[in-house]
This record gives structure tokens, sequence and C-alpha cells, in this order.
């Protein structure tokens, strides 16, 4: 607390200054003059917090000087000193906003009790504004809480209300203008720089795609969010014309322009249709999010629309069904480039339908992962090198969010075509072909290597050796393998008992055929059909 000390008698400052502690009061003395011509001329450099002036100065009475000095400081404390004649006139100042007064001579003991009030006061002013200020954080702090969850909930769909939205959105003062909104979604993967790590990295990219859109289009986006796996989602006012790629490309460029800086490698923007409602951005995130995920089918843009891809099975003249038996027959007959061109029409009919979301995507994944793997199990080996059914699922099953699901279904789609791919290019696939066929046949008889190398008109040890060479597997595995892919599929039908099941497939005994199936999926066959049934429920 900074003090001047303003009396026409150096004697008379001079013992103020001296005699009192200040320190003990956290104060100190800035500024000692004889007249108020000179105090307010140092006022007017370093305004002091509290004055402690004569009532009788040079030129003007201490209580003009005082009034003169408020101009510098509002809060100025002031501690008049007067004489005892004076002192019924003194009183008046309390009206004037003095806060103490002392007749001379000083009684420095009064002075110490007035300094310490002041100093008590103070301290409790300032815990006062300390607490303010800590309420007015949190209240922030809440406020950005508030309006995070609010994006969070519109872009998921979780409020089903208008009216509820828009009340939401007017207290936290956000979406005022009554336009139609559309949902952008930039996508990012960068190379992060080795001293930051990943959340750091991808921290600094947003913020980077932040400022990028303020230079591009500040004019029309209201706000930002971003989503589980990082990404940028902008809430863009359409105003009286539909997001162009005009725009966008703007965007992009200045995106772009930060890659040096931020690490930014590719770059990547989906656009979904305006909504005339805030419970419609829902719908509006969704095909925004389907239109980024275009990147995944091999596509070089950088921007895409979501009417890019809305009207795709028409064009294309296939139904997902049609094109999902088109995309096995290529991968069964191990044809590698046809069964990648159908999977991508695959994939792009599964963006283009709106109707197929959530739950009933992630089945649509699933029901195709398992047809994979049963049509690369008729050929052998392709668990060991790309992993079980039950694994495979458990991929499935754990991805978080739709993009993850598509990527993880075509990395796992692709290996499929290019194992079964590779296996038809063996010359000793049609022999063991003719094997495997006769196999899957009559799996429900008491087959033996002999029998069936006989059917092929081959030695019993050297069918032996071409199935272990051809498929990794022994002729007894390959059988128990063949008979519990139709266990799992008898499994399916909840009318058959276990017991049917395993006689269905050629065990009589039921203890045997669980432990088989077991060692096989790493489930009994009970939690196999409970599990199925968990996912054919999802």
């Amino acid at each position: 607390m900074k003090i001047f000390v303003v009396d026409d008698e150096i004697r008379q400052r001079q013992s103020i200054i001296r005699h009192v502690d200040w320190n003990r009061y956290e104060m100190r003395v800035t500024g000692e003059a004889e007249d108020a011509a000179e105090a307010l001329a140092l006022a007017e450099l370093d305004p002091p917090d509290l004055l402690i002036t004569d009532i009788r100065l040079l030129g003007m009475s201490g209580l003009e000087l005082s009034s003169r000095m408020r101009v510098f400081n509002p809060k100025l404390r002031i501690i008049m000193v007067t004489g005892y004649e004076q002192f019924e006139y003194a009183k008046t100042a309390l009206d004037l906003g003095v806060d103490a007064f002392l007749v001379k001579p000083i009684d420095f003991g009064k002075l110490a009790a007035i300094l310490e009030q002041m100093h008590g006061e103070r301290l409790i002013d300032m815990r006062k504004t300390e607490e303010e200020a800590r309420v007015k954080d949190q209240l922030k702090s809440f406020a950005l809480i508030a309006r995070e969850n609010l994006m969070q909930e519109l872009i998921h769909g979780l409020l089903l209300h208008e009216s509820e939205a828009a009340e939401r959105a007017r207290s936290l003062g956000m979406f005022a203008d009554a336009v139609p909104r559309s949902l952008a979604i930039v996508s990012i993967d960068f190379i992060p720089h080795p001293s930051h790590t990943k959340e750091a990295a991808t921290r600094i990219a947003q913020a980077a795609i932040r400022r990028s859109a303020d230079k591009a289009c500040a004019s029309h986006i209201e706000e930002t969010t971003v989503t589980p796996r990082g990404d940028l989602v902008l809430f863009v006012k359409q105003g009286k014309s539909l997001i162009g790629d005009r725009m966008m490309t703007l965007l992009l460029e200045e995106i772009e322009s930060e890659a040096g800086t931020t690490g930014l490698s590719s770059i990547c923007i989906g656009v979904g249709p305006p909504a005339e409602s805030l419970v419609g951005l829902s719908e509006s995130y969704q095909l925004a999010r389907r239109a980024v995920n275009l990147r995944l089918l091999g596509r070089t843009e950088q921007i895409f629309f979501w009417h890019e891809f809305i009207d795709q099975p028409e064009h294309s003249g296939k139904s997902l069904q049609e094109s999902s038996n088109d995309f096995f027959e290529r991968m069964g007959a191990g044809d590698s480039l046809g069964s990648r061109s159908a999977l991508g029409d695959l994939m792009r009919g599964l963006l283009g339908d709106i109707r197929i979301r959530g739950s009933e995507m992630r089945s649509l994944c699933l029901e195709w992962v398992s047809r994979a793997s049963r049509t690369a199990d008729e050929i052998g080996g392709a668990g060991k090198h790309l992993g079980s059914e039950k694994q495979l699922w458990g991929e499935l099953l754990e991805c978080e969010d739709e993009m993850e699901l598509l990527q993880t279904t075509i990395r796992i789609l692709t290996g499929f075509c290019d194992y079964i791919a590779d296996k038809k290019l063996s010359h000793a696939q049609v022999i063991v072909r003719k094997a495997l066929d006769m196999m899957n046949a009559r799996y429900k008889e008491n087959l033996s290597l002999s029998s069936v190398a006989d059917a092929v008109f081959l030695s019993p040890n050297y069918l032996g050796a071409l199935l272990r060479e051809e498929l990794g597997q022994s002729f007894t595995d390959l059988l128990i393998h063949i008979r519990i892919a139709q266990a799992k599929q008898l499994l399916h039908h909840s009318e058959l008992k276990l017991y049917e099941v395993a006689e269905s497939v050629g065990y009589q005994n039921i203890g045997y055929f669980t432990g088989l199936f077991k060692r096989i999926t790493g489930l009994s066959p009970k939690e196999y059909r409970n599990f199925v049934g968990a996912a054919d429920d999802e």
C-alpha cells in the first residue's frame, strides 16, 4: 500500500515517516511533499493508496488536495491532520470521504490503530476480490463445459426436443441466429514432433486448424468442438448461400499453410447438409462423418461433400446385398484385383445408405467378417495367419466410432482377399481342393486319411504331406476345423440342442465335442451361442 505524507512542516513529515513501522502494515512511503502542487505532481506519476495530509496547506486546503488526488485514484484512503482549533471544521471532512483525522500533536498510538484497521480492511477486501475472481473463473469454466456438453449432445443426437436445445443454447449465448447450419469435420493425421506427446501434438494441430478457420471463414464459423479421435467439428452458418467448394478450399489452403510448423501430414474435410433446426445437426454430423470416410476407399481428394455419396446406390444400380454377393464371389475365386474393387463398391454402398448406422452397421461388418472367415477356412490356415473369428470379432466390437469400424473391416477383408488369392495360385491346390470338397461333403462320416487319399488317387503319406505344405495343417486338424465350422453354423439355430449339434457334425460324445470346440474357438458351444446372440441383438 503506497503512502503519501504532505505537510508544510518538515519535522512533522519526518516524524510521521520515521515513527511508524510501515512494514508491519504492508505499507511503504512512496512520496512526501510540503505543498499541494508538489504532491499533485508526484501523484500524477505514481498515485498513492493512502494520503496523510495537514488540513492547512500553502495554495489549497488538504480537503481540496484530497478531492483532486481522487482523480488519480478513486479508492484513495485519507487521514487528515489538524490543529485543535480546527477540530469542528475537520469533522465535516468525514462527510467528504475522509477516513480518519488526528489532532496535533499527533498521538502515534492512535495513528497505529488507524493504520492497523486500514490494513485489516485491505486484507478483507483482497480476500473478497480473490474469492470473487475464483468464483468468476469457476463460472467461466462451468460455462465452457456446458457449451462443450451442448455441442456434443447436438452432434450425437442426444437432444430430442428443439425447445430444450434452443433454451440451453440461449442461456449459454450460442446459436442466436435463426439460420440453417452445416457441420464440417476436419480429419487430421500428422507426424508429431519428437519432443511432443501424441496428445500435445493433437492439441497443437487443433489450435492451428482453429486459427485457419478464423482466417478463411471466420464470419461463418460459430463454434468448434472435438471428436474423441481428435478431429475438429466446425459449426458453420449457411447464411444466404450454402457451403461451397470455394470456402472449403480456402480453409484447406489455410490449414496446409500451417502444416510446416505443426507436423500436419494429411488433412481431409467432410461436409454435411444444412440443418434447419439444432436437433437436426446430428444428421448433418453423421453425413459429414460418412463424407470424410470416403478417403478410406482410396479416394485422393481432400474435400468431400455429403451429396457425393447420397445418390451412390442409385448410380451403381446395385443393392447392398448384391454388392456383398459380388464381393464374396470374387474373393472366393481368388480374384485379388476384382475383390478389392468389389470391396470398394460394397463400402461405398454402406456409406451411402443413411438408414444404416450405429449397431446396424456394426452388425453388418461382423456378418461380412464371419462370412470371409468361413470362406477362407474352406481353404485352410486362415486363422493361423489372420486370426480366429473370435479374435476378429473382438477387434470389431472394440471399435469406438464409425470410422474406426470401417477401417478395421476394410483391413480384415482385404487380408482375406490377399490370403485366398495367394492360396489359389498353388499348383497343388486342385488336388487339395478335391480332398477338401470330399471332406466338406462327408464330414459327418468316419473319414480317414486313407479313404480320402484313395478318392484323389494318392498315397496317404503323400496327401498328408501335401495338406501340411499347402494348408499348414494335418488331415485330422482340417477335419476338426471343418466340423467345428459347421457346428458354428448350426449353433445359430436355437432349436437344436447341443448334443444334436454334436451328432450332426460327426461326434457322438458331447464331452469330446465340447473340448474340441473350445480348443478351436476359445469358447464352449453354449458360450459361443450366447456370444452370437448378443452380437445379433446389438
